[in-house]
């Protein structure tokens, strides 16, 4: 009996400490954030003339050693979570030697109390193989959504990150990963090792991901900076369907093409990873294709390739949709919304645009449509950005041509025959 006993205390001391196991019966680990691993095959040239901030933004930088701060947003509240870490792009295996977790503060800290230590199968430390996820243990931390994380590892080998990941980082000598804040931090531009944070959750929750290339990109290359249009979407859900628990993530990378790799594996070859292997997944939306167009032809920036045949990019999508289906997933198309004035604009691209946007309007195979070229266009010259709408480079939105964006979706594309009922009788 006293064997029994010890074994009982032991038992209720796991339960009551971190990290915590997953639990049958109505909790389910939700999905709540993600960021698409990408590696870039791409250098820039030193005549490309760039602005001062831009250049200085996307200046070489020496390996990181010591900690490695990134902040998160999740999209909805639970008692539990587990951080999944990203090699998959890396060649040699990723040691960390330490990780935590906490509730963000101002900035890159932590707010004070809230640090938890993230363990890898009990252990403080990890070895991620090369081309490989790794997930941590279980870990309490009850939030609400949405709401914001710091995570921390301490990386004692190095890690090379390359500057056009789109999401601003902390960095620190030593091992800072419980310090609540970070002592003489500098921070770094590039793809967070950060892929995804599930919650565990007794809520129904739906799960949209959106595809897409630096227009849904949601990494934030200045801290606080707003979503993008993904989360004026989410706001928007929460305030006219209250009820209607939705998690929007975010499978985008800037300078993403569907067809070929560059920028970050193409759509077509990362669609599995970033977006089917997800559970719960019940609608994909799919804003991509502009690169494919900007690309083709020569540029400054990239050389010259073969100008894009618009029945390549077209069969890419049927590609998409029939592996999206085959996995129960609906699709959402897109239109690719103007560019005018921006430096990959010619009348050649612009006419495949129109092409390509036709198909998405006419053809009937998406399972439903957004359309953001009619949303943001110029009525008066309907190949450019509206003014209010164009952030200055003719070819990503301002914050009003994002909010344009969220409200131009149709929300009930989202619900089930049974909740669109249900709606209709109140």
């Amino acid at each position: 009996m006293k064997r029994i006993a010890v074994f009982c205390a032991a038992a209720a001391c796991l339960a009551l400490s971190s990290p915590l196991s997953a639990r049958s019966g109505a909790e389910t680990w939700i999905e709540a954030h993600q960021s698409s691993p990408a590696d870039y095959d791409f250098v820039i040239p030193a005549s490309l003339n760039l602005p001062p901030e831009a250049r200085q933004r996307l200046r070489d930088r020496p390996p990181v050693v010591g900690t490695l701060r990134m902040r998160v947003i999740v999209a909805i509240g639970g008692k539990a979570m587990r951080v999944r870490f990203s090699n998959e792009e890396g060649l040699a295996p990723l040691r960390i030697d330490a990780a935590t977790i906490g509730l963000a503060g101002n900035g890159f800290d932590a707010r004070p109390g809230t640090i938890r230590p993230l363990t890898f199968g009990g252990a403080k430390a990890a070895t991620i193989p090369p081309g490989a996820p790794m997930l941590s243990d279980a870990i309490a931390l009850p939030i609400d959504a949405p709401t914001e994380l710091v995570v921390s590892v301490q990386l004692p080998d190095g890690l090379k990150l390359k500057p056009f990941g789109n999401a601003v980082m902390a960095m620190a000598e030593g091992d800072q990963t419980s310090a609540e804040t970070l002592v003489a931090s500098d921070t770094i531009i590039g793809r967070p090792l950060v892929s995804g944070v599930s919650i565990l959750t007794e809520k129904p929750t739906q799960i949209v991901v959106a595809l897409g290339d630096s227009l849904t990109d949601a990494n934030r290359p200045v801290l606080m900076q707003d979503g993008g249009w993904l989360a004026k979407l989410r706001r928007r859900f929460v305030t006219e369907r209250p009820s209607h628990s939705v998690s929007f993530l975010a499978a985008a990378i800037g300078g993403n093409r569907v067809l070929s790799t560059s920028w970050g594996k193409s759509a077509l070859v990362r669609l599995d990873r970033d977006v089917l292997r997800i559970a719960h997944v019940s609608h994909v939306m799919m804003l991509e294709g502009i690169n494919d167009i900007g690309n083709g032809g020569c540029s400054a920036l990239l050389g010259c390739n073969p100008a894009l045949d618009p029945a390549d990019l077209i069969n890419g999508y049927r590609q998409v949709i029939a592996r999206a289906r085959a996995a129960g997933v609906k699709v959402v198309m897109a239109t690719l919304p103007p560019f005018a004035g921006a430096n990959s604009f010619t009348a050649e691209r612009e006419a495949q645009r129109a092409a390509i946007n036709h198909w998405i309007r006419s053809s009937g195979e998406p399972d439903a449509i957004v359309d953001f070229d009619a949303a943001l266009r110029d009525p008066a010259d309907p190949s450019r950005l509206a003014v209010a709408f164009d952030s200055g480079d003719h070819l990503h939105p301002s914050e009003e041509g994002y909010a344009a964006m969220a409200r131009a979706v149709d929300l009930s594309m989202f619900e089930t025959s049974g909740r669109r009922r249900k709606r209709a009788a109140q």
